[in-house]
This record gives C-alpha cells, sequence and structure tokens, in this order.
C-alpha cells in the first residue's frame, strides 16, 4: 500500500515538473490542461488553504482580490470568510474551470474575471487584501504588477504571496521580499512548511 501511494506522489510530482519545465522557456503560466494538478491532493496536503486563509486573518467585512486564481484553488476558502473575492486569471479556460468547480455556496460573494495583472480592472484603494499564490515569478514585468496591487490596495489593506518549491521558477522568500519592498511593501509575517512559503506584506505609509 505504501508503495502505491509513494509511486503516485511520485506519478504526480514528476508530471508537475514536467508541465512547468516545458512551459518555462517559452514564458508560458501553467496551461488549463493541467489545471487538476492545481488542486491536487499533495498540493492541497501542503498549502492547506483553509489554514492560509485563518493565517491570514481574513475578515468578514474584506473585499479581496484572487490574483492568478487559476482553477480556484484558494478562492472558495477566501470566501469562507471574506464579503467579497475577486477571482482573476488572464487565461479563460482557467476562469471558465473555476466556475464550474466553485460551491453554489460560493456564487453571491466570488466574482471570477478574466484580466491582467499589469491592468487590473478596478479603481485605486479597492481591496483590503491581494493575495498571489505562485504567481510573482512567472509575470514578465513583476514591478509592473505590484504596483498596480499597490494601487488597488487600501492604505491598511494586505498583500499576501505565495511560493513553491516545485515550482520551476520557484525563488526564495528574500527575493519576493526584495521584489515587494522596490514597490512600496513592507514584509510583517512569514509562513514555511518544506514545500512553500507565504509572505504577509503591508504597504509603506508614506507619510511615516
Amino acid at each position: 500500500m505504501r508503495s502505491r501511494v509513494a509511486f503516485a506522489l511520485g506519478a504526480l510530482i514528476g508530471a508537475f515538473l514536467a508541465v512547468r519545465w516545458i512551459t518555462r522557456p517559452a514564458g508560458l503560466i501553467t496551461p488549463p490542461a493541467v489545471a487538476p494538478l492545481l488542486t491536487s491532493r499533495l498540493r492541497l496536503c501542503y498549502r492547506r488553504p483553509a489554514a492560509l486563509a485563518r493565517w491570514a486573518a481574513v475578515q468578514p467585512d474584506w473585499a479581496v482580490l484572487d490574483l492568478g486564481c487559476g482553477n480556484g484553488m484558494l478562492t472558495p476558502y477566501l470566501a469562507q470568510s471574506a464579503r467579497q473575492v475577486y477571482a482573476l486569471d488572464v487565461q479563460p479556460a482557467m476562469i471558465a474551470r473555476l466556475r464550474r468547480r466553485l460551491p453554489r455556496s460560493n456564487w453571491p460573494r466570488v466574482h471570477p474575471l478574466v484580466a491582467s495583472a499589469f491592468h487590473l480592472p478596478f479603481p485605486a484603494t479597492t481591496f483590503d487584501a491581494v493575495v498571489m499564490l505562485s504567481v510573482l515569478p512567472m509575470l514578465s514585468d513583476v514591478g509592473l504588477a505590484l504596483r498596480e496591487v499597490r494601487r488597488v490596495l487600501k492604505p491598511s489593506g494586505l498583500l499576501i504571496v505565495g511560493e513553491e518549491l516545485l515550482e520551476p521558477e520557484y525563488v526564495r522568500w528574500p527575493t519576493i521580499a526584495r521584489w515587494a519592498a522596490q514597490a512600496g511593501f513592507v514584509l510583517r509575517d512569514r509562513s514555511t512548511n518544506l514545500l512553500s512559503y507565504t509572505l504577509l506584506f503591508a504597504p509603506v505609509d508614506p507619510q511615516a
């Protein structure tokens, strides 16, 4: 039994890495064809989306942007806590998959949409939190994306960024912290495990 479990986990990790290494040289993001890997048991095990939402202390009156949501691994968990969740991805096929897997109870609070991280279709100071899981290193202009996030966040808002060791474009957390600092954020908290980390940032107060 253990050998079967080990084989299944190995096959899953191998498939995930193969897809990401194939797409990396072309500068592509995770294709919709492998979306099931984003919500696999392995990823849910180390990402622990419910615990992540609790760690970020998402509040019932918050508006949250799940930026680069893919097929919505984290979206339903954010919707259990927040007043409104905007689930944004640049790939229409990913948003279509999110819509299909989204629990009906989440429909009133979740707003899926297709848009670019470089041109967020929201007014300034819209969100209490922006979440970016396994997104930043894949973007061609990290600075522009983070400046857009800074624009749509409220002054009291939070930026939650997570990366995973299984991603070929994985970068260590100090790199993310440096990128965020250059865009006007300060690191407030950090959570790590063997396969992933999550960082909590706040906008720098320009009056400070």
